[in-house]
């Protein structure tokens, strides 16, 4: 389960490709323009930076959204997403012709290129090994052949030094681990009595903001990997629409370090997110063969400000009064992004003292 969750499979790395190949003259375009802010952009903001026709970015972002490599922020600005960031990053390696993108697009191609990969093999051996039509083997081979991939020989067939490439490149981008993420955080119990000076004093610089009610199960599975927890969450948002919906989400996240900066935490940590319509969480349990190991709800009321999120949370399962929870929170791609992030908290938690008393807490949920 988890080797599936963390890998991106072979039809989605052709499906990539082909877009590549469809829109060669912004794909890369794009993806580089996404990757250089991490709020993203709007489609007004895209067609103007790389000035092109909203028609073409709205099919290309419409693939690249279906194909989990670009996400929505909100409702018209995008951002790229886990995928999204090692695809631009492997992606911005490779050159691959589009006559060998159509070729590997055919069904049963990447199987005899994988056939063809070990030794030569003649039609008989092929066909056997393959299981498809004679017709359509050749109707493969010929596409192969066409676009260099493969070379016929005398009675046998031969993988060609642009198929073993092609091969490699799809094996490597269908295997890559996701790039360990940076969370910046702080997290700090208020007095219920002052939720208001704390709300009144960040209310200018707010964004967005919504409350949900979120019931978080964390899994223990079987020979599971240290450092690591599986989450199921099923989140309600308390006013409904046709943009907010429930959602079912399952996280794997891995730590693998975490540094203390002032009264934030830098979190570096692997981490991998599905979403799910309507789940049972016995169904998990079943097919994880695992166990719940906690059960937390809470009422969440989630503020977007410039820089950063904050969520205030009540914990309504187990039942904690007189107190809610504050977390501070952001993101970045490398370490030295971590810092300037948690400046930024560091400054915000200095300001937001004056009016409460802030208690760091460096424990997650689940470990309180």
């Amino acid at each position: 389960m988890m080797i599936e969750l963390k890998r991106i499979g072979e039809e989605k790395v052709i499906g990539i490709l082909e877009a590549k190949a469809n829109f060669p003259g912004i794909f890369d375009k794009l993806l580089h323009l996404l990757y250089t802010r991490r709020g993203g952009f709007s489609t007004k903001e895209i067609c103007e930076s790389l000035n092109i026709d909203y028609n073409q970015l709205y099919r290309l972002i419409t693939k690249l959204v279906h194909l989990e490599i670009v996400k929505p922020e909100t409702e018209n600005r995008f951002i790229l997403s886990q995928n999204g960031i090692d695809f631009y990053k492997g992606l911005s390696k490779l050159n691959i012709p589009q006559n060998q993108i159509k070729a590997i697009q055919k069904k049963h191609s990447i199987r005899i290129l994988k056939q063809l990969n070990t030794r030569e093999h003649t039609w008989n051996e092929l066909y056997r090994g393959t299981d498809i039509s004679q017709s359509s083997m050749k109707n493969v081979l010929d596409a192969l052949i066409d676009a260099g991939l493969v070379r016929k020989g005398e009675g046998k067939y031969s993988i060609t030094p642009d198929g073993h490439s092609i091969l490699y490149s799809i094996k490597e981008l269908s295997d890559i681990p996701f790039t360990p993420s940076f969370e910046i955080q702080t997290k700090f119990r208020v007095k219920t009595s002052d939720f208001s000076r704390l709300y009144n004093n960040i209310k200018k610089g707010i964004i967005t903001e919504e409350e949900v009610t979120q019931s978080d199960y964390y899994i223990t599975p079987t020979g599971y990997q240290p450092n690591a927890y599986l989450r199921y969450r099923e989140e309600t948002p308390l006013k409904q629409s046709l943009k907010k919906t429930p959602s079912h989400i399952i996280t794997w996240v891995r730590l693998i370090n975490k540094l203390r900066h002032g009264n934030v935490w830098i979190i570096n940590r692997e981490r991998e997110e599905i979403k799910v319509e309507h789940p049972s969480i016995i169904f998990f349990l079943e097919f994880l063969n695992a166990k719940i190991e906690r059960k937390i709800v809470k009422r969440r009321r989630r503020i977007k400000m410039k820089e950063v999120i904050i969520n205030l949370d009540r914990i309504e399962e187990p039942l904690i009064g007189g107190s809610f929870f504050v977390e501070i929170k952001a993101n970045a791609w490398d370490y030295d992004e971590s810092k300037t992030k948690a400046e930024i908290i560091n400054l915000l938690v200095k300001d937001i003292e004056v009016c409460v008393d802030v208690k760091s807490i460096d424990k997650a949920y689940y470990e309180m």
